[in-house]
This record gives structure tokens, sequence and C-alpha cells, in this order.
């Protein structure tokens, strides 16, 4: 497992990169979530859900919402020069990973979206304060994760990672660091 740095010269910001791949995680997302194509796909094929969960029954609404969705997200995340801001964006995952202070798992979305929520989701370890690891992200359509195979794939690349981490001696962002330089 890699790791990237999102922003060159901050430490507080990181995305996992797969040895076999050309990109990093959170590249991809917004790759995705900017391809009319994918979008068109993904959304003819998860049709049920977004009617079901978010009252959307026009998929050229859903690709519209989307793409504006997508730019907030990474015009917002690109662009938080301090670390502590991020602990704003991100929020834990479920109870379980409120009750933990460090390696948690995040999730990140656009918050102030109106008609409907966002359903585009970033998910992350958080190391410490204001530190993160992006490990991937969805578009969530149901209220868990579990309901469906491509948002159970990224719970499962969550919690790969935090093990992997832990695995490697990770409990900080020092202790990341530390590892990054080895």
């Amino acid at each position: 497992m890699e790791f990237f740095r999102v922003i060159k010269g901050y430490d507080h910001l990181w995305s996992v990169k797969c040895p076999n791949e050309d990109i990093d995680e959170l590249t991809s997302l917004f790759r995705k979530w900017s391809d009319g194509n994918y979008l068109l796909d993904f959304f003819e094929n998860n049709i049920e859900d977004l009617e079901k969960y978010f009252n959307v029954n026009k998929i050229s609404q859903a690709i519209k919402d989307t793409l504006e969705d997508a730019s907030e997200l990474e015009r917002m995340i690109l662009h938080i020069p301090e670390s502590k801001q991020l602990d704003g964006f991100f929020r834990p995952l479920s109870q379980d990973d409120i009750r933990i202070t460090e390696m948690t798992r995040e999730k990140a979305r656009y918050w102030n979206r109106s008609r409907h929520a966002s359903w585009l989701r970033i998910y992350a370890i958080r190391l410490e304060e204001g530190v993160f690891v992006v490990t991937g992200g969805a578009i969530k359509l149901t209220p868990t994760m579990q309901a469906r195979p491509h948002t159970q794939e990224e719970l499962i690349k969550m919690n790969k990672c935090r093990d992997y981490l832990k695995g490697s001696g990770v409990f900080d962002q020092d202790s990341f660091i530390d590892y990054i330089n080895e």
C-alpha cells in the first residue's frame, strides 16, 4: 500500500495509492464523478435506489447534481490550507467510530446541498486531529454501506487500510510520517 500527499507541502491529507494503479483513490473518485458516461451507467444500474431513497427519478438530474457536488467537494477538500479545518469536513462513519479519537473511520460529503442530501462520500482514516488518509469513496444511495456491493467494498477498503496502518506501527501523524520516510 502506498500513500500520496494530496496537497504539496502539507502533511494533513493523504490518499491511498494501490501499487497496481496509476492514480490515487481521491484523484480516481473525482475523475469518475466528473465522467458523464460513468455516471449514466451508474444511475441506470441504480435507478431504484435513486428513486426510493432520494425521490429523484430523472437520471439527467442525478448526473447534474453529482457533477455539482463533485465540483464543490473537490473545491472544498483541495482548498483547505489548515489541517484543523478538515475535522469539520470529515465526520465519524458510525457510532462505534465516535467513541474513538485516533485511527477512526470517517466520511465526508457536501453537507450543505439543497433539494436532497448529497450521495457522494469520501472515506478516510483519521490518524489524529486534522490528519486524514483517504481510502476511497462512493455514490451512496442506500441507508447503509452493507446494502450494496460497491459501498460494501469501500467499507472493506477502509478497514484494510486501518489494519495495515496499525500493523505497520502507525497510530498518529508522527508515526505515519516516519512510516512514509522509511
